[in-house]
C-alpha cells in the first residue's frame, strides 16, 4: 500500500465529505456514526493502482436511537402494566370515586343510623377495589410467568421508532442483488431495488439505489450482477459510480423510505463524470 498523492487525496476527500453531508442529518434522539470500511488505513491505495484504473471505498452510516430512550419506554411500559388493563383502571377510578364519597357523606351527617349504614356500604366499596387491584398483581404475575423475553423485546420494539437506520456506500464497485429484489420507483434514479428477503442484516428491509453506469448480469443462479462499467479519469480515487443500500428494520418500511427522501441525490449524483 502507498500513500495517496495530493491530487488523490483531494479527489477521495470530495468525495467522502460530499457523500457524508448529502445523507439525513440525525433526527432527535438518535446518534449518527459515518466509518470508512478497510481492511486497510484510509488515505492508502494499492501499490500497483494506475491512475486510470477505479479505487473502491466503502463506507457505513449508522443512526442508533439513544438507550436512555429504549430505557423511558421500557420503564413507562412496565409502569402501565401495574396500572391494570383500561377496563380494572376504569373500575377503580369508579369504587375509588364512590368511597371518597361515603367518606364524605359520613362526615358531614349527624345520624347514627345513616353514619353506620355509609360505614358498611364504603366498607363494601373497599373490599370490591381490593379485589381489582389483586386482579391486577395476579395479571402483572401471570404475564412475567408467561412472557419470554423475545416477546417483551418484540412489545418493547413495537412503541418505539427504528432503533437502528443503516446506510452502506459503494465507491467504484460492483454489486449482486437476489433475483427476488423488485423494481423501486424514484424519480431520477432509473436503476433502484427493494427487498423484504436477503438483506445483508438480518430482518431487515432494504433498498439499493445505483448511480453511475452500472451494468445488469444475469448468471445461472439465484442472483443477478451490477457491474459498473470502468472509465479512465485520470485518478483513481474520482467516482465513477456509487451505490446507496438504505436499511432498517423489516416491520418499519416507511422509516427506510423516508430516510431515502431526506438524502440529497442531486449532490450525490453531482460526483460522477
Amino acid at each position: 500500500m502507498r500513500k495517496m498523492t495530493p491530487a488523490e487525496a483531494a479527489a477521495y476527500s470530495q468525495v467522502r465529505d460530499t457523500l457524508r453531508a448529502a445523507l439525513p442529518k440525525a433526527p432527535a434522539d438518535y446518534t449518527v456514526g459515518f466509518d470508512y470500511e478497510s481492511d486497510s488505513e484510509e488515505g492508502l491505495l494499492p501499490e500497483g493502482i494506475l491512475s486510470g484504473q477505479m479505487f473502491q471505498a466503502r463506507y457505513t452510516a449508522r443512526y442508533v436511537l439513544n438507550q436512555s430512550v429504549v430505557d423511558q419506554q421500557a420503564v413507562s411500559m412496565q409502569m402501565d402494566r401495574t396500572k391494570g388493563t383500561p377496563e380494572q383502571q376504569s373500575r377503580l377510578a369508579a369504587l375509588n370515586a364512590r368511597a371518597a364519597e361515603l367518606m364524605k357523606a359520613r362526615d358531614t351527617t349527624r345520624d347514627r343510623a345513616e353514619k353506620d349504614r355509609i360505614r358498611a356500604e364504603r366498607k363494601e366499596v373497599l373490599a370490591e377495589a381490593d379485589k381489582v387491584q389483586a386482579e391486577i398483581v395476579a395479571g402483572i404475575q401471570a404475564w412475567l410467568a408467561t412472557s419470554s423475553a423475545a416477546q417483551s423485546t418484540q412489545d418493547l420494539d413495537k412503541s418505539l421508532p427504528a432503533r437502528e437506520l443503516t446506510i452502506r456506500i459503494l465507491v467504484n464497485g460492483d454489486t449482486h442483488l437476489p433475483d427476488q429484489a423488485a423494481p423501486f420507483e424514484i424519480q431520477g434514479i432509473p436503476l433502484a431495488f427493494e427487498q423484504a428477503e436477503g438483506c445483508q442484516d438480518f430482518d431487515t428491509y432494504c433498498v439499493t439505489l445505483f448511480f453511475g453506469p452500472f451494468e445488469k448480469v444475469k448468471k445461472v443462479s439465484g442472483y443477478t450482477d451490477y457491474n459498473l462499467r470502468e472509465s479512465d479519469l485520470g485518478i483513481p480515487t474520482k467516482a465513477r459510480g456509487i451505490i446507496l443500500t438504505f436499511s432498517g428494520p423489516k416491520e418499519r418500511p416507511d422509516a427506510v423510505r423516508d430516510f431515502i427522501r431526506q438524502t440529497d441525490m442531486p449532490k450525490i449524483k453531482a460526483l460522477l463524470p
